[in-house]
């Protein structure tokens, strides 16, 4: 028997992806593109940091992960996902 812990953690992942962003590209000019999309990812990271390991970004998407010894509930991960979708609406151009 190996001291080393097993390599299988339970737990959740998670991947933000700003829908509709490339379009959004094509119809915007490239400056102000950037600072939108820069305003909207820092919503979500703003969210997201106090609860999940952010693996990732990646153009438009956050990866982010919690194993589930820190999130047991996954209704916790829903409730988080609904409290930064307000504030990214808000965000977000019309």
């Amino acid at each position: 028997m190996s001291n080393f812990p097993s390599p299988i953690e339970h737990g959740y992942l998670l991947l933000a992806d700003i829908s509709g962003y490339t379009a959004f590209l094509t119809q915007t000019e490239l400056d102000h593109a950037h600072e939108i999309l820069t305003d909207l990812l820092e919503t979500i990271l703003d969210h997201f940091k106090p609860f999940l390991n952010i693996a990732k970004l990646e153009g438009d998407a956050v990866f982010a992960y919690v194993p589930r010894r820190q999130m047991p509930r996954g209704e916790t991960l829903l409730e988080l996902v609904e409290t930064t979708y307000i504030p990214f609406q808000m965000a977000a151009p019309i």
